[in-house]
């Protein structure tokens, strides 16, 4: 797989790539190996990173799923975790250091077929559920406003002839357009986004744009909240690190600006990483582009892995 290190200007000029000596596999391999090409836009954010895994003695991995952990797949069912991913995360549960945690839109049940019995945190629906690493499920109540509001705008979208594209979730309804031509989505994701911008889009219920599609999600909790909450019951001194790939992830930026490293998984676009900072005052945070047609995703220096 290839990772190119994007960019984000951060202090001090070691050389990037560079592994912080200090504590040995458990300490410096919070990401895996690098591979293919990589470059660092100014100089020292990635040692910069490496010192704080270093002198960390927890560390709290959170991870989007879909485009993160797995590449996208148009059967949504089949978007498997890579075998070595697995093995890498495998090896981080394993040990004492690192807690893990997956936060995805997707639902804690789909999570678990798709992880198997892998003992971590799982976030489901952008902070709606939540089963524990020990395999406690919690699942926070949803207002009967918001469920009735979400099924009548299932039942227009059906009634639009989009039946083939939507899927019902407790706390959100999603019109997926991967696999269409990009005309034709656009196309729907336009009229899709009107008609529930306009009839059902209310405060307890938003509408978003998404890698693929358009969701209409209920507000109140979201993977920035998910991850507050997941800090919040760290160990003091925890060094949070979340690493996520499209806009659903911003409000989880936004949470570790000031207290933990953001990594942003794909393109260029910063949006929220740099929301809050000048020009010459970039986020705390590496932006990494990954290719998922090789079965890996290995974020990190050349002979760690995450752990």
């Amino acid at each position: 797989m290839n990772a190119r290190l994007r960019g984000a200007v951060g202090p001090g000029g070691a050389r990037a790539g560079a592994v912080p000596a200090g504590r040995g596999k458990e300490g410096t391999d919070m990401l895996a190996n690098w591979t293919g090409d990589r470059h660092l836009f100014g100089g020292g954010l990635l040692s910069r990173f490496w010192e704080r895994v270093r002198v960390s003695r927890h560390r709290l991995l959170m991870l989007d799923y879909d485009g993160t952990l797995a590449p996208f797949r148009l059967e949504r069912s089949q978007a498997q975790i890579p075998p070595a991913t697995h093995a890498v995360l495998r090896r981080i549960v394993a040990g004492e250091a690192t807690q893990v945690a997956i936060v995805s839109g997707r639902q804690v049940a789909e999570l678990e077929r798709l992880i198997g019995p892998l003992p971590v945190d799982l976030v489901g629906e952008h902070g709606w559920e939540r089963r524990s690493a020990a395999g406690r499920l919690t699942r926070r109540r949803l207002p009967p406003d918001v469920m009735k509001r979400l099924e009548r705008a299932a039942r227009v979208a059906r009634a639009s002839g989009w039946g083939t594209h939507l899927e019902r979730k407790r706390c959100s309804l999603v019109l997926h357009t991967r696999g269409l031509p990009p005309e034709a989505a656009r196309e729907l994701e336009f009229e899709c986004e009107r008609l529930w911008r306009t009839y059902f889009e209310c405060d307890t219920l938003r509408l978003h744009r998404i890698h693929g599609g358009v969701t209409l999600r209920a507000s109140g909790h979201h993977k920035g909240s998910a991850v507050a909450q997941l800090v919040a019951g760290s160990p003091p001194g925890t060094l949070p690190v979340y690493l996520g790939d499209d806009a659903a992830d911003e409000d989880a930026f936004v949470q570790l600006l000031d207290r933990g490293v953001p990594i942003r998984v794909g393109g260029l676009d910063r949006g929220a990483l740099q929301r809050d900072h000048a020009a010459d005052e970039p986020a705390d945070a590496v932006i990494v582009e990954v290719d998922h047609r090789v079965p890996a995703v290995h974020l990190g220096h050349r002979t760690g892995a995450v752990g």
